[in-house]
């Protein structure tokens, strides 16, 4: 876009996850025993979730549904109706999953937020690894604009690059698994307690020296002649951000909401960069924008999280987690069809959008 937008709103946005998991670790802790409408970090979760988290999914409809149906490019890879099916997966799940407890077929066991049989958690595990790929394939994306921009065509440089950013933002993250926070969820546990702690130490030593390696790769100019640009700032950045706030935090709900918030701003930027370069403004103007965007953030996210909250039956809060997932996972799949650096319109849409 320039200096001075990229700076602000694709590697200085990164900053508001950093104060969002400040604003977490000073909180009482959240946890499944203190999760209640009266915690504060409830609260400030369904606030992200409310008035950001919302909009940035409202961006990818304006962007697509909101877009003219003449215009072919703003829709090209949507899906059809059928994916709107996306949104009852998660409440099948929960009543699949309660047929299995009623029918004494499975015994009852903690799953985030609530209680389960084996299928809910196995399906929690499911959406937190879409919800994570879906996060980094967005930085992923900024990576290749930047190396489309700065004439870098070199496979095995981009896949060097798309290394350092995987090995770096995923260490963490798998680092998480293999904790007590983790084994205190309620997700699906892989491996015994007893080989936690080797594993994490095996984790730290090859996943750190891996990613050491690669940077000097990079730095080395053996692969692809190395020439300091934002995208190294973007790297940096993501990686940087992923550390500190698994090292903070170690409820999901609160990392998820500090790791996304750095996407949610990226986002919605790039969408209005899109939609500038097709000539209009998203859903007609600022104001419509976020009012639209906060409106369905309250929808999506008062039944999430104070639906939640509100109420002690384990099934309720299951079906309320699964429908609220069905519409990340919903955002999920038609942002991974509609954002696609290699077609025209849409590298001359966010150029246009740049002047």
């Amino acid at each position: 876009m320039s200096r001075t937008q990229d700076l602000l709103w694709l590697h200085a946005s990164a900053l508001t996850g950093v104060a969002l998991a400040l604003l977490f670790w000073a909180l009482p802790p959240l946890s499944d025993a203190s999760y209640a409408l009266t915690q504060p970090a409830v609260l400030l979760v369904f606030l992200w979730g409310a008035l950001i988290d919302g909009p940035h999914v409202w961006g990818t409809y304006a962007r697509t549904y909101g877009a003219p149906r003449e215009d072919e490019a703003a829709r090209a890879g949507l899906p059809g109706p059928w994916a709107w099916g996306l949104l009852l997966v998660g409440p099948l799940v929960a009543l699949a999953d309660q047929a299995l407890l009623s029918a004494g077929l499975a015994a009852p066991r903690p799953s985030l937020l609530g209680q389960a049989g084996p299928l809910f958690p196995a399906f929690l595990a499911v959406a937190y690894l879409w919800a994570f790929w879906h996060l980094i394939r967005q930085h992923y994306g900024f990576l290749s604009l930047y190396r489309r921009k700065a004439g870098e065509t070199s496979r095995a440089g981009a896949r060097l690059d798309a290394a350092i950013l995987w090995v770096g933002a995923s260490w963490p993250f798998l680092r998480y698994s293999l904790t007590p926070a983790y084994a205190a969820s309620g997700l699906p546990v892989l491996v015994p307690a007893a080989w936690t702690e080797p594993l994490r130490l095996a984790l730290d030593l090859g996943a750190g020296g891996l990613l050491l390696t690669l940077v000097a790769l990079a730095l080395s100019g053996r692969v692809e002649r190395f020439r300091l640009g934002p995208k190294h700032l973007l790297l940096a950045t993501v990686i940087a951000l992923h550390a500190f706030v698994f090292w903070a935090l170690d409820h999901l709900l609160a990392i998820t909401a500090a790791l996304t918030i750095y996407h949610n701003l990226q986002y919605q930027r790039i969408v209005w960069q899109f939609e500038r370069g097709r000539g209009r403004t998203p859903s007609g103007g600022l104001l419509p924008y976020l009012a639209l965007g906060v409106l369905l953030g309250l929808v999506w996210y008062g039944p999430r999280i104070l639906g939640v909250a509100a109420t002690a039956n384990p099934l309720l809060r299951n079906l309320l987690l699964g429908l609220g997932w069905g519409v990340a996972f919903h955002h999920y799949f038609v942002d991974g069809r509609i954002w696609k650096a290699r077609r025209p319109a849409l590298r001359q849409a966010l150029a246009r959008g740049a002047q």
